[in-house]
């Protein structure tokens, strides 16, 4: 299933609202780029204002980082990451400021809510289900503030206010931003759910479990 098709006739309500202004600057955190080695991975602060530091010098309101990206110099400092040879990124970054708000792009139930106190890994997150001309997703939002404003088993409407971006624990140690990933029923049963990187062995099907997120974000 390519999953813009069975969005025909349904309105996509914008992420971030009107907050969006412009282009955005198109960060590049592959391994091509000397420049993440810098960044210290560790210190949340110094993280982030480098991040936040590019983006405004590129005199850009906002910034993405790509699906599909290999990252493994970024992630260097994971060794669970690096031992399963998880480089290639599966979401798709925004890079917004601490504490921005998000709406649910589509009607949705509230399928999961949670936060990982690792660093490095998601800090708050929240999976919502969707269900579209027969079609069941799901789509996943991490680095967000906790506590959450929704719950498990909550029903929720396109253009409802639902998250904010978090910092520090609540983003995972990661400078603020949004990952957004899109997860297929497949994913789901294989128990993929929390997987923000996936493996050149398994690049092959990342359409089966990790479709392209580009076509959920509005702005």
């Amino acid at each position: 299933m390519y999953y813009p098709l069975c969005l025909n006739g349904v309105d996509i309500y914008p992420l971030f609202g009107d907050f969006l202004v412009g282009k955005p600057y198109l960060f590049d955190f592959s391994s091509n780029n000397p420049k993440t080695l810098e960044y210290n991975l560790l210190d949340f602060k110094e993280f982030n204002t480098m991040v936040f530091d590019e983006l405004h010098a590129s005199s850009h309101q906002w910034g993405v980082g790509r699906y599909l990206e290999e990252r493994k110099s970024l992630l260097r400092a994971y060794p669970n990451i690096i031992e399963e040879q998880r480089f290639y990124h599966l979401g798709l970054d925004i890079i917004v400021p601490f504490d921005t708000p998000m709406y649910s792009p589509l009607d949705a139930e509230v399928y999961k809510t949670g936060k990982e106190t690792t660093i490095g890994n998601y800090g708050g997150y929240i999976i919502l289900k969707h269900e579209i001309n027969g079609v069941v997703f799901y789509s996943m939002y991490g680095h967000l503030k906790t506590p959450h404003l929704i719950h498990a088993g909550e029903k929720i409407v396109a253009g409802q206010k639902f998250a904010h971006i978090g910092q520090e624990e609540d983003s995972g140690g990661w400078f603020c931003h949004l990952h957004l990933q899109v997860l297929t029923q497949a994913a789901m049963d294989v128990g993929y759910s929390d997987w923000g990187y996936i493996s050149p062995k398994l690049l092959p099907k990342v359409e089966t479990y990790f479709p392209s997120p580009y076509f959920l974000f509005k702005y």
